[in-house]
């Protein structure tokens, strides 16, 4: 039996569509005698993403995510924040005033906001094409309002907030909320996102198709996952049924 025609593309959100502000982290870790290259900061958050990937795969030991992700000190909670810093060399009590900086920054406007220039060619081409877009995020409430404040609402026929629904990723539930929404199978749906363990093999669980977001080529693991370093490579990779290699 031929594969289905592909009829909808969802995406993440954070690392996505809007991506961190590394120049303003910067500013914030100079500004505590931390210096460091926006490069430097996307490069250490691979760590968090690692961790985020170990507490979640099969058989790892009780305590998933809080176990493996760096506590801020503040709280003793874990924090993607506080393990970025962590693997900037950057912790204990010389990451409290950092991470206080950032989350009240945050929760003012959030981190996750730069827009890649041909992001809105790459959505309205996809658009073009007949396909449905939709948005499915781990987030805080805030993602539909956000997308809407950088002007990528316009793209998207449904934006689905694990906040708001009560279930996040890599929950299969939420990925089948949004195809429910959209009125699509889910062998006819393509998800993107940058964490493994939660975009892709969430996507995966619901019976979705996946493509990894990896913008450095050095995702940790992950041997089997289709994967493009931006958004602009969608187009090409749905035209090929491009699969690159890890080891590419």
């Amino acid at each position: 039996m031929s594969a289905p025609r592909l009829r909808a593309v969802l995406f993440d959100a954070g690392n996505t569509l809007m991506h961190l502000d590394y120049g303003f982290i910067v500013e914030v870790l100079a500004a505590h005698g931390h210096p460091a290259t926006p490069l430097a900061v996307q490069s250490a958050e691979y760590a968090a993403k690692g961790a985020i990937d170990r507490a979640l795969a099969p058989g790892a030991p009780p305590g998933g995510v809080e176990r493996l992700l760096w506590p801020d000190p503040r709280s003793g909670r874990p924090s993607y924040f506080a393990t970025v810093l962590h693997a900037l060399g950057i912790s204990g009590d010389a990451t409290v005033g950092v991470l206080a900086a950032l989350h009240a920054h945050n929760a003012v406007d959030c981190l996750w906001r730069v827009i890649e220039p041909d992001t809105h060619a790459v959505l309205d081409a996809l658009r073009a094409r007949g396909l449905a877009l939709g948005v499915v995020s781990n987030a805080d409430g805030r993602v539909e309002a956000d997308l809407a404040r950088r002007g990528l609402g316009r793209h998207f026929a449904t934006v689905v907030d694990s906040h708001v629904v009560g279930v996040e990723k890599p929950d299969a539930r939420i990925f089948r909320l949004a195809l429910e929404r959209l009125g699509v199978e889910a062998r006819a749906a393509l998800y993107v996102g940058d964490v493994f363990a939660i975009d892709v093999l969430g996507a995966r669980g619901a019976g979705l198709d996946a493509v990894l977001i990896d913008p450095l080529g050095r995702y940790p693991g992950a041997p089997d996952a289709r994967w493009i370093r931006a958004l602009a490579e969608l187009p090409a990779l749905l035209d090929a049924g491009a699969v690159r290699s890890r080891g590419e």
